[in-house]
């Protein structure tokens, strides 16, 4: 199997540096674009399956790559930030200090006022990165979902300690290719942009 990871395009959100996980935003003319850009990129790859989270930003850009049914996953969901939806950092830093603090030096083990633990989100995309590496079904599959999910799920698939997730910064309006041969997981490419050809 080969899974194509691609972060969905831009939002308001993204371009004020606020959170936002749970907060169902549409993507901006500009996030449309890129994932125009991803579809033009990926042309020439069939998928067999599409998968998506549950918000509008990451379904708008799957429809736009490909025409396939999106099979909606709620594992694929971002982080709920709870209060600290569409805030900014330094906003949560003067309202919110003491979560703020635990989240800085504990964030494994921290929770966002009102929101999700990051354990809990890390076990929700743990489950589904589970039912990935055991996959046996062959052809291409594309996820479309979101920065902290990607990452996660990309750090899981490569047997990597939880704290690698922060190095592995999905783009918008790129892709990612994992090759996954019955649980040997190959990093092919990761935020392409180039036209993508199918081996021969």
């Amino acid at each position: 199997m080969r899974l194509f990871l691609v972060r969905h395009g831009q939002t308001e959100a993204n371009i004020n540096g606020v959170f936002c996980g749970s907060t169902d935003l549409p993507l901006t003319e500009a996030g449309i674009k890129q994932a125009q850009q991803v579809a033009a990129a990926l042309k020439h790859v069939d998928f067999q399956s599409v998968h998506g989270s549950e918000m509008q930003r990451s379904q708008h850009t799957a429809h736009i790559i490909s025409p396939f049914v999106i099979e909606l996953e709620h594992r694929l969901n971002e982080l709920n930030f709870g209060a600290w939806e569409l805030c900014h950092h330094e906003m949560i830093a003067k309202d919110d200090p003491q979560a703020w603090a635990r989240w800085l030096s504990d964030w494994q083990n921290a929770c966002p006022t009102g929101g999700e633990a990051f354990r809990d989100f890390a076990a929700r995309v743990g489950s589904y990165v589970d039912e990935v590496r055991s996959a046996t079904a062959e052809g291409n599959q594309l996820i479309v979902a979101h920065q902290g999910v990607l990452a996660l799920l990309l750090t899981r698939l490569l047997n990597l300690p939880t704290e690698a997730m922060w190095s592995f910064p999905f783009q918008q309006g790129a892709y990612s290719v994992i090759d996954n041969h019955t649980g040997f997981i190959t990093l092919r490419v990761f935020n392409g942009r180039a036209e993508y050809r199918p081996e021969e």
